[in-house]
């Protein structure tokens, strides 16, 4: 495990550069100082994940965007136990340098998933929301976790999962594909991991406009075009589509208003599992 400095953020290990994890890494680092108010799905997918989470020793947060408060987690707070540390793993440099602002004490790497910079046996619980959906390898980030975790070590992830998102069909617009709950348990062998609880929660945000609910999109990555553009739909505005498709796309929306506001549903899978003894 590295040796780190609380002040510093390790510079990015393992990402090529024109890879689509490259493309995702820019991507979220451009969101970074507006993250926070548009990640409406990240706060509720968070509350369920942090529920009755418990961590003794050293935690890695995969993923980890403009950071987690992990406080109200530990028993004991983490000056009571100098040997515990929280790091903090993300694809894109701008959400660390963000986080750092809100976490100083948290160690922050640069890195991709499914290449983790970190000893095995090294980490006591991983925890992780809605980033490894975007892994282009799902199995090779959960065999990372397994390798970096001590034995009995747990993971807690969430992950946006197939069937989200049927609003946007409604829009006119599509949506890149998510795997199934399946593909995604089967990713963690019986051999390897033994399954504490794996859960399919549909969870729906709300938004008060068209153009807030698009913009949310962004926050879990999705690249969301429309039915008859390769553009994508997250960068439009009014003036770029016409005036006119967009009046349209608004009143199909408005159709679908509830008195919450505009909905936006997404197929949340919760997975949390312990490694075994043995690998």
């Amino acid at each position: 495990m590295p040796s780190l400095k609380e002040s510093e953020v390790i510079k990015p290990v393992g990402i090529k550069p024109h890879t689509t994890e490259a493309k995702i890494a820019q991507r979220f680092s451009a969101a970074a100082h507006s993250y926070q108010d548009h990640n409406k799905l990240q706060r509720l997918s968070a509350a369920s994940l942090l529920s009755g989470l418990l961590v003794k020793g050293n935690l890695l947060d995969i993923g980890a965007g403009p950071g987690t408060d992990f406080s109200a987690c530990y028993p004991n707070s983490l000056t009571d136990k100098p040997s515990s540390a929280i790091f903090a793993v993300d694809i894109a440099l701008g959400m660390l340098h963000k986080l750092k602002q809100s976490y100083p004490n948290y160690h922050g790497v640069c890195a991709d998933a499914q290449y983790l910079p970190f000893s095995d046996n090294s980490m006591d619980v991983i925890y992780s929301n809605l980033a490894l959906q975007w892994c282009a390898d799902f199995p090779a980030a959960v065999a990372e976790m397994a390798r970096v975790l001590r034995p009995h070590g747990e993971c807690h992830v969430t992950l946006v999962a197939e069937g989200s998102l049927n609003q946007l069909a409604q829009l006119g617009l599509r949506v890149n594909e998510f795997s199934s709950l399946v593909a995604l348990k089967t990713a963690f062998k019986l051999g390897i991991w033994q399954h504490l609880d794996v859960q399919l929660i549909p969870m729906t945000v709300y938004f008060d406009t068209l153009k807030a609910l698009i913009y949310s999109i962004k926050g879990v990555g999705a690249s969301v075009q429309s039915a008859h553009s390769s553009s994508a739909i997250s960068d439009l505005t009014p003036q770029l589509r016409g005036r006119q498709d967009w009046q349209i796309m608004q009143a199909k929306a408005e159709a679908l208003r509830l008195p919450k506001g505009l909905p936006l549903t997404y197929q949340i899978v919760q997975i949390r599992a312990r490694r075994n003894t043995d690998k």
